[in-house]
């Protein structure tokens, strides 16, 4: 029987950090079209791991370089809420920069969240991030996968309360649009 490959950790960290790097560059890019100033997202490489989600948000708020190649960071001005989904559990961080502590509070809006599976717990709270997390648990249908899209609304809907996230007001989605098809001409 052949045993499983353990990845060498500062291999998987690298990787973390490359992952949260190209993140934090598309945060960054999205946020400054649409004027947002909190977003919602999740990676894969920190698989779960609550220690390597932090590492993840760190990556993405590092000061981006324009002198490097590949850009990466640069949306530490954002909050944000990353999910990381492993098998034993899904990890989730909260960053909240220094002049958004006025608006809201780190802590309670990933109690929010993980409040919303048993076993979800805050691992690691300081002012501006806090990492927690929520457990597998197949007797309780709780799969890290299947409860990430549910929670990232859960947190969009959080902001949304505060008003610090656009209303989906669905205008877009059913907005009839024409082309030159459309019209016979005459």
């Amino acid at each position: 029987m052949a045993e499983a490959k353990v990845e060498d950790p500062a291999k998987v960290l690298k990787k973390v950090i490359k992952e949260g790097g190209k993140r934090g560059v598309e945060i960054e890019g999205a946020a400054d079209m649409g004027g947002l100033q909190f977003f919602c997202t999740s990676v894969e490489e920190p698989q779960g791991d609550v220690k390597l989600i932090k590492e993840s948000v760190l990556a993405m708020n590092e000061k981006s370089d324009p002198t490097e190649e590949e850009r990466k960071g640069g949306s530490g001005h954002i909050g944000k809420m990353v999910f990381s989904a492993g098998v034993e559990r899904l990890a989730i961080a909260a960053y909240c920069p220094e002049d958004k502590h006025d608006k809201i509070v780190c802590e309670e809006w990933l109690q929010k969240v993980v409040s919303m599976f048993p076993g979800g717990k805050i691992h690691e709270v300081a002012k501006d991030l806090c990492i927690g997390g929520i457990p597998a648990d197949s007797d309780k249908n709780i799969f890290p996968l299947k409860i990430r899209e549910a929670l990232i609304l859960e947190a969009n809907n959080y902001l949304r309360k505060l008003g610090l996230f656009p209303e989906d007001d669905g205008d877009d989605d059913d907005e009839m649009v024409f082309g030159d098809d459309d019209f016979p001409s005459m």
